[in-house]
């Protein structure tokens, strides 16, 4: 947009007096920011610095340096030999009275074979006067769902928010900030320098002299709580107690969002959140996945205790669709006893001790479900199919099969007259009903 202000005029003025270091930026950037990588067969291994390759033999612990141009390279085992990293960065300068940040792309191509080929480019600047108010010097942001860009001349650029793009586009999140930046005192006082992560510069001096933790977590260099603060602010200082003995012992937190999940596992479980002993943990994910583990069997019980409540409260319907004539069907070859489950109790004691489903089993109404005994003692757990007068499935502990499986199946089947009979004898009971179907008229169901 075209300079409307005398701010906007003055910001146009002095930037064209800024030193060009896109060099500077791109050297520190290859040093300390990008990823020396080597992409590694059996037979050989690719640097993506330079391109060249080198015998796997040179890699220890999926380091290796390059013998050709003694980059320390981290191995990856693959067969890509193409990549590309693309970053951004910032390096902050005073000019007169204004902070500038000044944020730059670095878009880096690797082939093998190749020499690596870099991209910089400076996108934008961000002009802040004393009192916070700011204004973006820079190139046009392109950023919807088919594109996210940046390109055009540099000039002062407004962001309207919209339906689609309610935060500012102009907004860069830096990986790193140059080590020569030079911030202000009044914001260097609250922690600010180069080390800041997290945040971007405006979300800092917007959070930091309004909130201590804010200030406390940056000093403490805690970077990844502090950008869990400023985007959940609610559970970081719900937990801010466990958080301060965290820093009291040194202890550094990679990934919030992990380790605020693993602070609410321990509260639901009733552990001390101000004991380091717990809250400080030697191997986090260890403890997390073991805590999610137990977590996941109490849901487990809660649901099996639900469905068996559920189950005992249709005990109603299961009589109605057993109970009538096809109970005290047991059978015996002098050593294994086979007899039907006769209610919804039982059907659930059966699947709690057996360790399977079949007490979802009870109201299956063409399922008779029985259970084999050896001095009672459960065997296996078997079911018969009403319609098909056969055995379905039979299954013992944790639904394996054990040595007398072939055994129970031989001795059902041989007493399936048994179970014929009481259908039999069921069915001459009930009234038939009369087939009307022919009389009414088809009907589409949706």
């Amino acid at each position: 947009m075209k300079p409307k202000t005398k701010l906007h005029h003055e910001i146009i003025d002095k930037a064209q007096y800024l030193f060009k270091i896109d060099n500077k930026i791109l050297s520190w950037v290859k040093a300390d920011c990008l990823e020396h990588k080597g992409f590694a067969t059996k037979t050989r291994v690719i640097c993506m610095d330079c391109g060249s390759s080198f015998s796997p033999e040179l890699v220890n612990r999926k380091r290796a340096s390059c013998p050709h141009c003694n980059t320390k390279l981290k191995i990856e085992q693959t067969k890509k030999r193409t990549d590309k990293q693309h970053i951004f960065v910032g390096y902050a300068d005073i000019i007169d009275r204004f902070q500038v940040l000044r944020y730059f792309e670095v878009i880096g191509y690797y082939k093998a074979g190749e020499s690596s080929r870099y991209y910089t480019s400076e996108i934008i600047q961000q002009w802040i006067l004393p009192n916070g108010k700011h204004e973006y010097y820079g190139q046009n942001h392109t950023l919807n769902s088919h594109a996210d860009s940046w390109g055009g001349p540099m000039e002062i650029r407004k962001h309207y928010p919209n339906y689609y793009i309610p935060s500012n586009k102009y907004e860069v999140y830096p990986k790193k900030y140059h080590p020569d930046s030079k911030f202000k005192p009044e914001y260097k006082k609250y922690g600010i320098d180069a080390n800041l992560r997290g945040l971007t510069f405006l979300e800092a001096i917007k959070l930091l002299p309004e909130s201590p933790m804010a200030e406390t977590l940056l000093k403490a260099k805690q970077y990844a709580l502090l950008e869990r603060l400023n985007d959940h602010y609610s559970a970081t200082y719900r937990y801010w107690p466990s958080i301060k003995i965290c820093l009291r012992n040194k202890y550094f937190i990679k990934d919030a969002r992990f380790y605020i999940d693993y602070l609410e596992l321990l509260q639901h479980f009733g552990k001390d959140l101000r004991n380091a002993h717990y809250v400080c943990p030697k191997n986090l994910k260890k403890e997390h996945d073991l805590l999610v583990a137990k977590r996941k069997r109490q849901r487990d019980r809660e649901q099996a205790a639900s469905r068996r409540e559920k189950l005992l409260k249709e005990e109603k319907v299961f009589e109605k669709l057993k109970k009538s004539m096809l109970t005290d069907i047991a059978f015996s070859d002098g050593k294994i006893k086979v007899h039907v489950l006769e209610n919804v109790k039982e059907y659930i004691e059966e699947g709690d001790a057996m360790h399977h489903c079949v007490s979802g089993y009870a109201l299956k109404e063409d399922s008779l479900v029985f259970s084999a005994r050896i001095r009672g003692k459960r065997i296996e757990t078997v079911e018969v199919s009403l319609k098909q007068l056969k055995v379905v499935q039979c299954r013992g502990l944790q639904n394996r099969n054990t040595e007398y499986h072939d055994q129970i199946i031989e001795l059902v089947n041989k007493n399936m007259h048994v179970i014929k009979e009481r259908l039999q004898s069921k069915s001459k009971k009930q009234v038939p009903i009369k087939d009307v179907s022919h009389l009414m008229p088809a009907v589409l169901c949706v």
